[in-house]
């Protein structure tokens, strides 16, 4: 499953790819969209991931709150925020019905498989997210062989290899177990390494041909 990251910082556009695309993560850090054209963002019929990464000149947490109002499937939650105000979110996400992915993100390296497991399972015991997901960058072959092992565990998860040597990961993992993976549309990337939407469906297309 692909899911588009929506980038746009005009809302009409937004809207246009949510009608575009099936499933589709609101980057409301990048889309910065008013009170006013909050609502808009969620006529929309197809999938929705909410996410908003920290940013100048946005209440990161106030905005996440507005958008659960509107009831969007998923919420991303970063790993490292505020123990209060994650509880916070968690209580509406119940309250409105929308499942949780909690996010693990290191834009520098890829930790060894026991770190990021530990991670896994800590936020799992503790919060009990519908998926984790663990995006870092990659450097080497290697990391790319850690993310992917991850997908060894029973824990529904995603992960995401950022950077040019990480993009593989992106295109196996879902075929490895990965709940889903991201993609990029207009050459609009929200993340190192990320592949067009376009191309992503033509490899899966060929490797669907290929094991028929």
């Amino acid at each position: 499953m692909i899911c588009v990251s929506i980038t746009e910082n005009n809302v009409e556009k937004a809207v246009k790819y949510l009608n575009t695309f099936d499933f589709c993560e609101l980057r409301l850090d990048l889309i910065k969209p008013s009170d006013r054209d909050l609502p808009l963002l969620f006529e929309t019929r197809c999938r929705k991931i909410i996410t908003c990464r920290e940013a100048k000149a946005i209440d990161r947490i106030s905005l996440l709150k507005k958008s659960l109002k509107f009831s969007p499937d998923y919420i991303d939650i970063e790993f490292e925020t505020d123990l209060k105000e994650k509880k916070e979110l968690i209580d509406l996400c119940e309250k409105f019905s929308v499942k949780r992915i909690h996010s693990y993100h290191n834009f520098d390296k890829t930790p060894d498989k026991n770190f990021l497991v530990k991670i896994i399972e800590g936020e799992t015991a503790e919060f009990c997210p519908d998926i984790v997901k663990i995006a870092t960058r990659v450097n080497n072959k290697k990391d790319n062989a850690v993310l992917l092992s991850l997908l060894e565990t029973d824990y529904p998860l995603v992960v995401v290899g950022m950077g040019e040597k990480g993009k593989i990961t992106r295109l196996v993992a879902p075929l490895l177990g990965s709940k889903f993976t991201f993609a990029s549309v207009d050459g609009k990337n929200s993340a190192p390494g990320q592949i067009d939407y376009f191309k992503m469906k033509r490899f899966y297309k060929t490797m669907e041909d290929f094991l028929k």
